[in-house]
């Protein structure tokens, strides 16, 4: 299928074909300011085509699942996603209209054409003039009027359709052309007023009593995916490399090209009933149509991946899905919408359409609706909206908790798969009313304002210490009362001693020692790393000269120099890890790119991994050669290997140290959200900043930009 020819990035101009000033009949105000919301990411199969009556009665179809299940079909009734029973079990669905209340129309491989009734529930696959070619688009003026059309990849010869209300016939195209091209699009107002569109820049109209071939410009000779109008007016998009769009003010009338720069191969095209026409394509494109020009919108979705098709509601909010149309296997499909009313509200999707295997090495999402926010507790895991999770870490009794960033809470994820807060209220924060968590036993979690809590680690006594990052203190968590103290941190400051007077500056990450008794503190603000003193309630500094920099390898660690964000806002920023027997403390320099030891009986430090050099290489090899990108958490795994989050490099990693060989244990490196229910190293992530592992192995994966929580199975 031509979709899947051509650069995935797309090329540096589009050519724009329109009849000449402003099309007719379309408004070209600016659009408001969009808000976007990934309403599905990561479906087992690529989204092709979406289409709806309302808000609350959206279709969209795709690729094959390949999971037994054959092609998606999926029905949106305004808060929960159902999946049709189509009946195929097997081949992709490439289109969907309907004609009627109870006529939904889906075409796809292999002569598909599905007539779906919403109001039975039923889809009955028609009898079609043939089961050779691939139908890629269906309209239809009435029930007893659709017409359908595709064509065959391997001959390159076209398919158009016409069903009467009795019984489906191929139809002849003008010129011999179904015999040399492939249909791709057909839309209409009327009918009798109809367009296709096809390879080679081709479009046909139809009167009502026959069809005609229109003219295109030699510069829009290349294929073209979709047809879409209002009125009068109609818009082609397609392209291989560079995006193509065909304008035309009436449906006789000739077309022209206009050049308009870094357009990628565009796959979708809508008008609405009143707005700005829209059209998507490669590398999440999303372009429109204002002031007479086509344009990139000023805030495109977050996703690295392709659209494929786009409708606009009635509410006017719009719709775009899409998914990995470069490869084969259509994979990941994703739905996004946007628009000023979209409630920030995750949808509910049944775990029969994301339900993950449980192989070795293959990731899931575990928490995080993907959506930026707060949604209360008590939801589903993977309903519940998170804001940037940095961390997490498994209590005593394995139950998970974690670091809810930028929502400055402590959640625990319930007996019944729901979070609850633990620690941390709406509003940022440091403490309760009159600070009582200042002084023995404290004050209840639940009333505690915290700001940008940044690690956790439980105690051999089962309580819970919390890194306060921005609160400048460690506090202290009793699961038994619920109630929060902090033993230390008075103030933003850098003062060895008694916990009475020391003081501490943006701590990032802490490590307790064997014993439980003694943490280890990477203490960003200053730039140094702190020794803790749980029993005798003293700090003393044990590696670090306060400066921002690259220097002492090799020799005292009280002389080194990290580089890590100081100043009043930075970015949280290390890592810091001990080895089983608790003699080497491991320290992601995340700045310097780098991992490095300190020898904690000789005081010595050495960098273990990375070149120091901005970048990503090394895989399979030493470790000292390999490039890291602004590496983040770190953690011992089950099997003894270092687990580095290499956050700009939206990628994990891990070294044995035995051997000093690095891997990637999941990631592709791009940035995005994708792979679930595949393996972790087909994965797309964005940023990941906390690693964890739970007691049977599996790896936790804080997908922090995608406000999600992952699992890799072990």
């Amino acid at each position: 299928m031509a979709l899947r020819i051509g650069s995935r990035y797309g090329a540096t101009a589009l050519v724009v074909m329109a009849v000449g000033g402003a099309a007719a009949g379309c408004s070209d105000e600016m659009p408001p300011s969009f808000q976007w919301q990934a309403v599905q990411s990561d479906l087992p199969g690529a989204l092709l085509s979406v289409w709806g009556t309302t808000a609350t009665d959206v279709y969209t179809v795709g690729a094959d699942a390949n999971d037994g299940t054959g092609p998606q079909a999926l029905h949106f009734d305004g808060t929960r996603w159902t999946r049709i029973d189509t009946g195929a079990g097997r081949g992709s669905l490439w289109w969907v209209y309907g004609v009627s209340a109870t006529q939904v129309y889906m075409v796809g491989s292999e002569g598909t054409v599905l007539r779906y009734d919403p109001v039975r529930g039923a889809t009955e696959r028609m009898t079609t003039p043939s089961r050779a070619p691939t139908l890629f688009g269906v309209w239809g003026a009435t029930p007893n009027d659709v017409w359908a059309v595709g064509g065959s990849t391997d001959g390159n010869t076209g398919a158009l359709w016409h069903y009467d209300g009795t019984a489906w016939t191929a139809q002849a195209a003008p010129g011999g052309l179904n015999d040399s091209t492939i249909w791709y699009k057909v839309y209409g107002s009327a009918a009798n007023d109809v367009s296709v569109c096809g390879t080679n820049g081709a479009l046909l109209h139809w009167d009502g009593t026959a069809w005609s071939q229109q003219a295109v410009p030699e510069a829009g000779r290349g294929p073209l995916f979709t047809v879409h109008g209002r009125g009068a007016q109609r818009f082609a998009v397609g392209g291989n490399v560079s995006g193509i769009v065909l304008e035309s003010d009436s449906p006789t009338a000739p077309w022209r090209a206009v050049t308009v720069e870094t357009a990628p191969r565009l796959s979708g095209v809508f008008v609405p009933e009143t707005g700005s026409p829209l059209a998507v394509g490669n590398g999440g494109a999303l372009f429109q149509r204002r002031s007479g020009a086509w344009r990139q919108v000023a805030r495109p979705p977050r996703t690295q991946l392709d659209f494929h098709a786009v409708w606009v509601d009635p509410t006017g909010a719009v719709w775009t899905v899409g998914g990995d149309l470069q490869t084969s296997a259509l994979a990941r499909g994703v739905i996004y919408r946007f628009g000023e009313a979209i409630p920030r509200t995750p949808v509910v999707t049944p775990e029969s359409i994301t339900r993950c295997d449980q192989t070795p090495g293959n990731i899931c999402t575990y928490a995080g609706a993907g959506i930026a926010g707060y949604n209360g507790d008590g939801r589903p895991l993977r309903e519940s909206m998170m804001y940037w999770p940095m961390d997490m870490e498994f209590a005593p009794d394995g139950r998970p908790l974690v670091l809810d960033w930028n929502n400055h809470r402590i959640r625990r994820v319930t007996v019944a798969g729901t979070f609850e807060t633990i620690m941390g209220v709406e509003e940022p924060g440091d403490g309760p009313p009159g600070n009582t968590d200042l002084t023995e036993p404290g004050a209840l979690g639940t009333t505690v304002a915290l700001n940008h809590p940044t690690d956790l680690m439980f105690a051999p006594d089962g309580r819970l210490l919390v890194v306060a990052w921005h609160n400048h203190k460690i506090r202290r968590w009793d699961p038994a009362t619920g109630m929060t103290f902090v033993p230390l941190g008075r103030g933003p400051g850098w003062i060895d001693g008694p916990f009475a007077m020391a003081r501490i500056k943006q701590p990032s990450k802490g490590v307790l020692d064997p014993s439980g008794t003694v943490m280890y503190l990477l203490d960003q603000g200053n730039v140094r790393v702190r020794r803790v003193d749980l029993a005798n309630q003293m700090v003393t500094t044990v590696a670090g000269n306060g400066m921002r920099a690259f220097a002492g390898d090799n020799g005292p660690a009280l002389m080194a120099s990290f580089n890590l964000q100081t100043g009043e806002n930075p970015e949280p920023e290390g890592g810091i890890a001990l080895d089983r027997d608790g003699r080497n403390l491991y320290v992601s320099d995340t700045g310097n790119h780098r991992i490095r030891r300190i020898e904690l009986a000789s005081g010595t430090i050495t960098t273990v991994v990375g070149t120091g050099a901005l970048g990503y290489g090394g895989d399979n090899g030493p470790a000292l050669m390999a490039q890291l990108s602004s590496p983040q958490d770190i953690e011992f795994g089950p099997d003894g290997r270092l687990y580095i989050a290499d956050t700009n490099n939206h990628r994990i990693r891990a070294v044995d140290l035995a051997t000093n060989v690095i891997t990637t244990v999941a990631g592709t490196g791009r940035r995005g959200y994708g792979g679930d229910r595949g393996p972790a190293l087909a994965a797309d992530l964005y940023r990941p900043h906390g690693i964890a592992f739970d007691a049977a192995g599996n790896l936790f994966i804080c997908d922090t930009l995608n406000d999600r929580v992952r699992r890799v199975w072990r």
